[in-house]
């Protein structure tokens, strides 16, 4: 049973994410389902410390995802955890073009408020507050398959 972290330990029993079907299609609706697909492992990382899942998804050349991963794993050593940072795409907006190379994608994300945990409880630092944002992703589809190739904040 699925038991979200809190101030007395870890989450506990976290769904890993499936890839939808149509997110391994090379058509907007797949595009769109990819990206969501995406943010759902992110939020899993947070949740799980695991990253892990983020590197097929991910360019090596995406310096932003990979910023996020080494975050993540910096919050999870010497016995840390997070609590919070559940992360969810809630609007997607994109032209995309089947005979473009690189599709772009303006995402709306919000992301719950970030606990980072210490072993016993205690806070490791202040907590960073939730956020509503946008983020630009671009993204390249090959071999049956999506891959984020640069990501950045939207200002």
């Amino acid at each position: 049973m699925y038991k979200p972290a809190d101030a007395s330990g870890k989450a506990q029993n976290v769904p890993v994410p499936v890839m939808p079907e149509l997110a391994r299609e090379n058509s907007k609706a797949g595009l769109e389902a990819f990206i969501g697909y995406w943010y759902a492992t992110m939020s899993y990382a947070y949740e799980t410390g695991e990253t892990k899942h983020l590197l097929p998804l991910s360019s090596p050349t995406c310096a932003l995802c990979a910023s996020l991963k080494k975050g993540i794993e910096a919050g999870w050593q010497e016995g840390r955890w997070i609590k919070g940072g559940t992360i969810r795409s809630a609007a997607i907006e994109t032209d995309f073009n089947l005979t473009a190379s690189t599709q772009v994608a303006a995402v709306q994300v919000i992301q719950e408020s970030i606990e980072l945990r210490m072993p016993g409880g205690s806070l490791y630092q202040e907590p960073a507050a939730a956020t509503n944002s946008a983020s630009r992703a671009s993204l390249r589809f090959d071999e049956n398959h999506w891959t984020m190739i640069d990501l950045g904040l939207i200002r």
